[in-house]
């Protein structure tokens, strides 16, 4: 697939709750970036006249899983990708200054907040990037690790090489974080990332955060991210 600018991803399969999220979070990017260019990757059965009306191209081949998301990834049509988790919300313009901020490095995310996380600690060490959103760019190594990404996480599904000590599965196999916490620190895989600038979590605000211990104006937030239980 031809690669073009920038733009933006969002990804929904499974329940026709994740594909409404992903349709406003799609009309949210439109009223804060109306020239910006959208992928949306969806299964066929939900594609709607909506989703073509609202977005630049549309994916209709993802498959019935709930990390459709790393599925997607790698087949971005973009030079720089802002992936976004269907559930999150644009509140301001400055939306489009994400790609910018990449610059030379290949994946840009957040960081865990650990009084908000379900599990962030291991003995075989601790889970800092959160996945539920992140600039990355289209170069052979980094489109090569979005589709380890995949790869990884569907072993993890189905078993665990990993040794139960160091990383028990109880408590890591449900996460996309693991396999890519893997990846990037055990493997010859890994790509060069970086994090959002300070307050990071005003690009990455998750409905559990506090403004108070984060020191920041709720006003400011650019992407609220509400989560949707499955």
């Amino acid at each position: 697939m031809k690669h073009k600018g920038d733009g933006f991803l969002i990804v929904a399969s499974v329940k026709q709750k994740f594909v409404e999220a992903g349709i406003s979070c799609a009309d949210s990017i439109r009223e804060y970036a109306p020239d910006a260019s959208i992928t949306f990757a969806t299964e066929k059965r939900f594609v709607t006249d909506e989703i073509h009306d609202l977005c630049d191209i549309v994916l209709d081949d993802a498959p019935n899983h709930k990390r459709a998301k790393l599925w997607a990834l790698p087949k971005t049509p973009y030079e720089r990708t802002f992936y976004i988790d269907a559930d999150c919300e644009v509140r301001s313009n400055r939306i489009t200054e994400a790609f910018d901020l990449l610059g030379d490095d290949d994946i840009m995310l957040t960081k865990i907040r650990e009084y908000a996380a379900a599990y962030v600690h291991f003995p075989g060490g601790s889970l800092v990037d959160h996945c539920g959103l992140f600039v990355y760019n289209s170069k052979p190594q980094t489109i090569n690790f979005m589709h380890k990404w995949w790869e990884t996480y569907e072993m993890q599904c189905e078993s665990w090489p990993w040794d139960e000590e160091l990383y028990p599965s109880k408590h890591l196999r449900e996460w996309d974080q693991w396999s890519y916490w893997w990846l990037m620190n055990k493997t010859e895989h890994a790509i060069k990332h970086s994090y959002f600038p300070e307050p990071d979590c005003i690009w990455n605000w998750v409905n559990t955060y506090q403004a108070s211990r984060e020191k920041i104006d709720i006003a400011d937030v650019i992407i609220w991210h509400h989560t949707i239980k499955g």
